[in-house]
C-alpha cells in the first residue's frame, strides 16, 4: 500500500455538528466555524464525515476504570463544563474523530479530525480542558495496524496527559514542543522523547526540526496542531501567521517525503488579545489548507 496521498483525492476531515456546545469555551466550539468556512471551500478540496463516538471499551486502553466511572456513570465535571448529555456526546464524538482519522489515514496517506481538548488528560484525570485523551485512543488504535506510531505536540502546552499514559510504551515516540510551561513532564527515553519550551520566537521552528528528529522511524504520525503558539490566540509573541504556515509545511512535507501517514488534531487556540472565535478558526484553517493542498 501506498502512503503518498492519492492525486485529487480530497483530504477527508472528520467533524459532527455534535462536536459543538455552544456557550462554552472554544474547545467545543470553534469548530462548528472551522466546518461552516470548510463547506464555503475556504479550505480547498476537503469533504467532511461525521465519526462514530468513542465507546467505554475503547477508552479503557487508555483511561482507568475509575476515570471511566466517574465521567460515564457519576457523570462527574468534564474539564470544559458540568456534566451535560450534550457535552459529554461532543467529547465522545471528537475523540472517536480521532480514532477514525487514523484509518483514513492509513487508507490514504493523510487525514484529520476538528477535535479539541486531547492532550491534558491523563490515565486518571483531566485537566486543561481535556477530558478524555483522543492522541492517546489514536495511537492505540493505530498500534494495532502498523508498528510504531510519532506524536507530535506543537500546542502552546506540553501534553503531560499523553505521556502520562504513553510515555513507557517503546513504541510510541513523543515529540513535544511547547511555547508555556503548562504540564510540562520529564522524557525518559532520549532516543523516543524529545520536550522542548522555546522562549524566543527565531528558535521555534528550529526546535519543531530538532523534534522531528526523534520521529523519523515511525510508520504513522499523529500531529496536534496548536494554534495558541500564535502570537495573537495565546502564545509567543512574534509567532506570527508567517511562522504558523511555515511550520504547517514543514510538517506536511517532512510527512511526504517519508511516506508517513499523517492525521492531524486542531488543538488549542483561543481568543486572546481581541481575537474573535472567527479568526481563531481562520488560523485552524492554516493547518487544514496545508494538508488538503
Amino acid at each position: 500500500m501506498s502512503n503518498e496521498p492519492t492525486q485529487g483525492e480530497p483530504l477527508t476531515v472528520f467533524y459532527s455538528d455534535n462536536y459543538v456546545v455552544k456557550g462554552l469555551s472554544e474547545t467545543v466550539t470553534k469548530s462548528g466555524i472551522v466546518a461552516a468556512r470548510i463547506r464555503a471551500g475556504a479550505a480547498g478540496n476537503v469533504r467532511l464525515v461525521a465519526p462514530s463516538p468513542a465507546t467505554r471499551e475503547e477508552l479503557a486502553a487508555v483511561h482507568t476504570e475509575e476515570r471511566l466511572r466517574s465521567l460515564f456513570d457519576e457523570r462527574g465535571y468534564l474539564e470544559v463544563g458540568d456534566w451535560s448529555a450534550p457535552l459529554f456526546a461532543s467529547i465522545l464524538a471528537s475523540t472517536g474523530g480521532m480514532r477514525d482519522a487514523v484509518n483514513e489515514a492509513l487508507r490514504t496517506g493523510r487525514s484529520g479530525s476538528l477535535s479539541s481538548g486531547l492532550h491534558h488528560a491523563g490515565r486518571d484525570y483531566g485537566t486543561g480542558f481535556c477530558t478524555i485523551n483522543g492522541l492517546a485512543l489514536a495511537a492505540v488504535e493505530a498500534l494495532g495496524k502498523v508498528g510504531s506510531v510519532g506524536i507530535l505536540d506543537l500546542d502552546a502546552h506540553f501534553g503531560g496527559g499523553t505521556a502520562d499514559i504513553l510515555h513507557d510504551n517503546d513504541r510510541v515516540a513523543l515529540a513535544d514542543v511547547a511555547v508555556n510551561g503548562f504540564d510540562a513532564w520529564e522524557p525518559t527515553d532520549t532516543w523516543r522523547h524529545f520536550v522542548a519550551r522555546v522562549r524566543t520566537p527565531d528558535r521555534y521552528l528550529k526546535a519543531v526540526e530538532s523534534s522531528l528528529k526523534v520521529l523519523k522511524d515511525v510508520e504513522l504520525l499523529i500531529y496536534n496542531a496548536g494554534m495558541d503558539t500564535h502570537e495573537n490566540a495565546g502564545g509567543l509573541e512574534g509567532v506570527s501567521t508567517e511562522i504558523i504556515q511555515e511550520r504547517e509545511a514543514l510538517v506536511v512535507e517532512w510527512a511526504r517525503k517519508r511516506g508517513v501517514p499523517v492525521l492531524f488534531a486542531l488543538a488549542g487556540g483561543y481568543r486572546w488579545d481581541g481575537l474573535t472565535l472567527e479568526d481563531v478558526a481562520e488560523l485552524h484553517l492554516i493547518t487544514v489548507r496545508a494538508f488538503a493542498a
